[in-house]
């Protein structure tokens, strides 16, 4: 493997946050280098149910403006990435419903809405009848649910696709299989990266290994990210028997455009153990039992899991405080498809030395 010796940008992380960046920070004299340990996506980002949760979330504050600063940017991003690849991400923004199954359930998700729309964002409770109006399938013994009419979901193979064969088309570099065994410093920068047994000397190096970013030798051990394990099944579905997402408390079901639906996923800490367990697929079970009973009935098509980057104060975006040429893009935990729009232009505007999306600047390390 014959790697650039010096490239302008050394990308570590080959997921849907380090695919985006790639894509955005590359260009006319600007050269850019993406390696991953692995498969380009093959961790948690194709692993990922896709759900773009804005109102539909429990944040607020900091965490609420940056989802909907990610969600804002996302039918742009969905446009260009299918003019410039022909590649279409399926970004469906008919809505998420978070369903209530007790009157206790129905009460706080109607506050919450009303609090929502107080935040100048779209929430809509609907009653019993409603709901099944509008999602036949759901539990017949809902009270109601919360409509968010703005989020949505998207593909995450076909976004992660595009992506990366974006960032190519613009001139960058991605190779898989290239684990990054070594850096040497040299005062407060990162002179050289050892990848795969080449040594190459960028001349920035954007840290964005999600979950594995503690284990990337020499950089920052020091980040506070660690992996959350999440197991996922897939349903096979009737005649698109599901219109929206629909959520119970930690339970989700994502109707797909090729009629699947994927069920999960689960929060555990395992470590960096990918496996499915029979404990995980009853839980999704349980979840599918609770929000659309009838789905029961329906084929399971796929098990697998994912192991998600959890910072306990949100996503780490931005330079480093102590190496002034490693930018930080990781701990985005559950919400990396979501805010990988976002994360990407604030890395560009990093590497630039332009203003970060005001968005970001709770989420930065400097």
């Amino acid at each position: 493997m014959t790697l650039p010796a010096s490239p302008d940008v050394l990308v570590i992380g080959g997921g849907v946050i380090g695919c985006a960046i790639a894509r955005a920070v590359v260009g006319p004299g600007r050269s850019v280098l993406l390696v991953d340990r692995g498969a380009i996506g093959g961790e948690a980002s194709s692993a990922a149910a896709g759900v773009l949760s804005v109102a539909s979330g429990d944040a607020d504050g900091a965490s609420l403006a940056l989802r909907r600063a990610g969600l804002a940017r996302f039918r742009a991003l969905a446009v260009a990435l299918r003019e410039e690849t022909g590649i279409d991400v399926e970004l469906d923004l008919r809505g998420v419903i978070v369903l209530a199954l007790d009157d206790e359930e129905a009460a706080a998700l109607r506050d919450r809405a009303a609090r929502r729309r107080a935040q100048g964002l779209n929430a809509e409770w609907l009653d019993a009848a409603a709901l099944h109006e509008v999602e036949p399938r759901a539990n017949p013994a809902a009270r109601g649910g919360a409509l968010h009419p703005d989020d949505g979901r998207v593909a995450c193979e076909r976004f992660l696709e595009a992506l990366g064969e974006g960032a190519r088309q613009r001139g960058a570099s991605l190779v898989p299989g290239a684990e990054v065994r070594a850096v040497e410093r040299r005062g407060d920068r990162l002179v050289r990266v050892q990848v795969a047994g080449s040594w190459i000397a960028p001349d920035t190096v954007v840290l964005a290994a999600g979950a594995w970013t503690p284990r990337v030798a020499g950089i920052v051990p020091e980040l506070p990210v660690r992996p959350v394990r999440g197991q996922m099944l897939a349903l096979r579905s009737p005649d698109a028997a599901l219109r929206h997402v629909l959520f119970h408390g930690a339970g989700c079901l994502t109707p797909r455009h090729d009629g699947e639906v994927l069920v999960g996923g689960t929060v555990e800490d395992a470590g960096f153990d990918k496996a499915v367990t029979a404990p995980g697929v009853l839980t999704l079970l349980d979840d599918v039992r609770r929000i659309a009973p009838s789905a029961l009935d329906w084929p399971i098509t796929r098990l697998w899991a994912g192991l998600r980057p959890h910072a306990p104060d949100g996503p780490l975006i931005g330079r480093h405080p102590r190496l002034e040429n490693l930018i930080v893009a990781t701990g985005h935990y559950r919400n990396g498809i979501l805010l990988a729009p976002v994360t990407a232009e604030a890395v560009a505007a990093a590497i630039d030395g332009a203003p970060l999306p005001t968005e970001v600047a709770p989420f930065c390390q400097a």
